[in-house]
């Protein structure tokens, strides 16, 4: 049976069982948020379903649930935030609550986030700069996946890359993608639901498996 749960329900769900995994309060509330965005803007395979996953990287200790970003200003328009190997989320929330004053005052602003986990959806953290008024573009490495033509080994990452800028009048123009053929979050889904043989057939590749049978597994972090 299908239950409807509120979005408030689902995001104390989801901060619960995280920081039940280990993260601190703050932390997992900013995963939380995040994750929710995702589902209600229908991306699941950026939502509820990477919950598992990041409570097992976190109890695990490949992820400190724990850490505390921090903020640098190396130069007068670039910033660095340390993820101090924790949650992508709260590094982004830090970075992106100084970029607007920089921006204005400078021009323009660079920012780059180290030693973090998965960042989610790129497009959301874009977003939240246009809704300010700026043009942001983002980028995000991943992992080895996908394979070059005629090759069978993952050599490139599905490497996101994602830009939003205001319009006169509406919500801001929001482009998010992976430059592979099949995102690997939307793999993952699929195959948990018995559906991966229905999918594009897609370029990224598992040693030795058939990407269309692969068993859903944790994503590595970018």
């Amino acid at each position: 049976m299908t239950e409807t749960l509120p979005a408030s329900d689902l995001r104390d769900l989801a901060l619960r069982v995280l920081a039940a995994a280990g993260a601190s309060r703050a932390n997992a509330a900013s995963a939380a948020t995040a994750l929710i965005a995702a589902e209600l803007d229908g991306l699941p395979s950026h939502g509820l379903s990477r919950i598992p996953f990041y409570a097992e990287q976190i109890s695990r200790g490949k992820v400190d649930g724990q850490a505390i970003p921090t903020l640098s200003r190396p130069a007068a328009a670039t910033l660095r935030v340390d993820a101090n190997g924790g949650l992508a989320f709260p590094a982004i929330d830090l970075g992106l609550a100084a970029v607007a004053g920089i921006a204005r005052d400078a021009g323009l602003v660079a920012i780059g986030i180290a030693n973090s986990h998965h960042a989610g959806v790129v497009g959301h953290h874009v977003e939240r700069l246009a809704m300010q008024g700026l043009v942001a573009i983002a980028f995000a490495n991943t992992p080895a996946a996908i394979a070059p033509w005629g090759g069978t080994r993952g050599i490139f990452g599905t490497n996101p890359i994602a830009f939003a800028c205001p319009r006169r009048s509406g919500a801001p123009l929001v482009i998010d993608l992976s430059i592979s053929i099949v995102a690997r979050g939307k793999l993952l889904i699929a195959a948990g639901k018995g559906e991966a043989s229905r999918r594009p057939t897609p370029k990224r590749l598992s040693p030795g498996r058939s990407c269309r049978s692969a068993a859903p597994r944790a994503p590595p972090s970018p």
